[in-house]
């Protein structure tokens, strides 16, 4: 294990090394009382903190439409120099459009099969029905691709995606140069898919478990593709909607749930349980989200706990992102904070193995807005041994810091 962890730490100074050479900015170490705090990561972080833990955010990271072949490969470049300098590096990877590889915007360096289709596989391999793989007519063949007339006929078994179905039919003959690309990018992404989608089918004839293992294989080689080994074993910490609301559910298919299909119990959790604890093997993982203020969902979250890191395991940790309920049309999530003494003492009184569990909670604090409530924040959260998130880069952070 420790020859292990020394090649990390030397491929991390080879980055680190890389990035000086680069002209980038030289990192600062934040003091010990603001070392449990989490700032934000965008794609033009300039320094960096590093020994704090950052939130990444993907439409940031990735910035706007990029019309040529090489950008999805540069955006990963770019985040994975980033996640060499800080201590630790969130990065929401859970749905096929919440991932850092944009289906449509740019070519995809290593797209990450979506978590329901693995239940889908799954659940009609539980009933004996034949899977059905997902088309990919040739790049340049318009035709082909305008014959596929439905989601279904294009994504076969599993659930489809209106905005990508559109944009792979649009016809190449004719388009503007960035419509081209956009075109081009979404049929490479709908072969990507298939591939992904193969290594369900091939495993259907063994079995519901067999698929859902072999998910869970495919989508934690996504995340090592797209991050490297070693930075996901010792520096990003993946994001995965495992409690999704209704809209993440139906709008964006995120979760394990499928939108308008009834799947049994038995299955969402063979699948959930799978899918996370492969990707857990690879490196820390993080979860949201539960509401303190629901019996239900803290109790969601300790069956969640006790099936990943039971008593008496060691290995990486999980993150449990929770607060209160989020205000409807937004992403905003309600303080619940009076809460949290007592669901650590759930956790202290479950049989999971604590000191693999970190409590997230959330809102973020607002820097901008909540300047006054920074310093009692970061003393209360001290005292608990909890994390701080933090809606500031390090140079507004930095700023905020006590004289």
């Amino acid at each position: 294990m420790r020859s292990v962890r020394s090649f990390a730490a030397t491929v991390s100074c080879l980055l680190l090394a890389s990035a000086s050479a680069l002209g980038q900015p030289r990192n600062q170490v934040a003091p010990e009382r603001y070392a449990h705090l989490v700032p934000r990561a965008g794609g033009g972080s300039g320094w960096l903190f590093s020994n704090l833990y950052y939130e990444s955010n993907n439409r940031s990271m990735r910035g706007p439409f990029d019309p040529r072949p090489e950008s999805g490969c540069e955006n990963a470049r770019r985040q994975r120099a980033i996640a060499a300098r800080v201590r630790g590096l969130f990065v929401l990877r859970d749905a096929l459009f919440s991932q850092q590889d944009h289906p449509v915007e740019h070519r995809a360096c290593a797209l990450m099969m979506p978590a329901n289709w693995v239940t889908a596989a799954a659940a009609d391999a539980a009933a004996g029905i034949a899977l059905r793989g997902v088309a990919r007519p040739a790049l340049d063949d318009d035709a082909a691709w305008a014959a596929l007339a439905s989601e279904a006929a294009m994504f076969g078994s599993f659930p489809g995606s209106r905005r990508l179905f559109e944009t792979a039919r649009r016809p190449l003959a004719g388009a503007s140069a960035s419509e081209r690309a956009q075109t081009d990018n979404a049929r490479r992404n709908v072969h990507a898919l298939a591939r992904e989608a193969q290594a369900l089918i091939d495993a259907a004839p063994r079995g519901a478990r067999a698929v859902a293992e072999a998910g869970a294989e495919r989508i934690a080689a996504s995340d090592r593709a797209y991050f490297g080994e070693a930075l996901r074993r010792e520096r990003v910490v993946v994001l995965a909607v495992e409690n999704p609301n209704e809209h993440e559910r139906r709008d964006e298919q995120k979760g394990f749930p499928i939108w308008g299909r009834e799947v049994s119990r038995a299955v969402l959790t063979m699948v959930r349980d799978a899918v996370l604890a492969r990707r857990l093997a690879d490196g820390d993982l993080a979860l949201e989200r539960y509401d303190l203020r629901e019996a239900s969902e803290r109790r969601r979250a300790v069956t969640v706990l006790e099936a990943l890191v039971p008593r008496g395991s060691t290995g990486p940790r999980v993150w449990v992102w929770v607060g209160g309920p989020i205000r409807e049309g937004t992403e905003v999530v309600e303080d619940a904070s009076d809460r949290l003494p007592a669901f650590l003492e759930e956790l202290d009184r479950a049989a999971i193995a604590r000191e693999r569990v970190v409590v997230f909670n959330r809102p973020s604090l607002r820097l901008a807005r909540e300047r006054a409530a920074f310093e009692p924040a970061v003393e209360r959260t001290r005292a608990l041994g909890l994390p701080l998130s933090v809606n500031a880069n390090s140079e507004s952070l930095r700023r905020a810091f006590r004289r």
